[in-house]
């Protein structure tokens, strides 16, 4: 099971701070015996709605409650140092071609499907979604799923993540492909009559040092 948490941090703490919450989700990771893979990356400028560290986690079981009340993270949570925007998931959509790649971008992008949608148009917008890396060769390894809200409460209906060697993959070849604005765009933008997302987004983008779409694989 895949566990993301978006950490916001509250506003005015300083670098001392920081590293106390990075030392206190380093040793919940280690507190939970499930925890298969673990890794904490502190956002690019430019992130939005998505605080200021994506955790990724690979859980086994399906109690993701374990690793979020781990008594490192307690202290935190309860003086409001920390807020943590969780989802679980079995991985439904896949492909890491480029299981050895190293000091990477990896960026996540919560979103929500409005309720009430129709089944058939969510599934043309996840086809149309999966279908990005056949056309933005940029995207090097990605993972397409719904979550879970019986594993972890959440409004988010979907987790769209995908690795880039480097910034400029997502920033330019990502985000300016016709692809995305030709097609993908249409599915989150208010003007135009296919919109089926909200326009709340939690997208955000952080350093790797190695493959975390390809955890699990042997």
């Amino acid at each position: 099971m895949r566990v993301v948490s978006m950490l916001h941090v509250r506003d005015g703490l300083d670098d001392a701070r920081h590293a106390e919450i990075e030392g206190a989700v380093a040793r919940a990771a280690d507190e939970v015996a499930e925890v298969r893979g673990s890794h904490l990356g502190r956002h690019f400028p430019g992130a939005v709605g998505g605080g200021q560290y994506t955790w990724d986690v690979l859980l086994e079981g399906r109690d993701p409650g374990a690793l979020l009340r781990a008594p490192s993270l307690g202290a935190l949570t309860a003086d409001g140092a920390l807020r943590l925007d969780t989802v679980a998931f079995e991985t439904q959509h896949r492909e890491v071609p480029e299981p050895g790649l190293r000091d990477f971008v990896k960026r996540t992008l919560f979103l929500r499907v409005l309720p009430g949608t129709p089944p058939e148009a969510v599934e043309r917008f996840e086809r149309d979604t999966r279908g990005m890396p056949q056309y933005i060769d940029a995207i090097r390894n990605w993972a397409f799923s719904r979550t879970d809200p019986s594993l972890c409460s959440t409004s988010w209906t979907h987790v769209w993540e995908q690795e880039f060697q480097r910034l400029d993959g997502l920033e330019q070849d990502y985000m300016l492909s016709p692809y995305h604005w030709g097609l993908v765009d249409g599915w989150f933008d208010p003007e135009c009559p296919q919109r089926i997302v909200d326009t709340r987004l939690a997208h955000v983008y952080c350093p790797a040092p190695s493959t975390i779409l390809g955890w699990g694989d042997a």
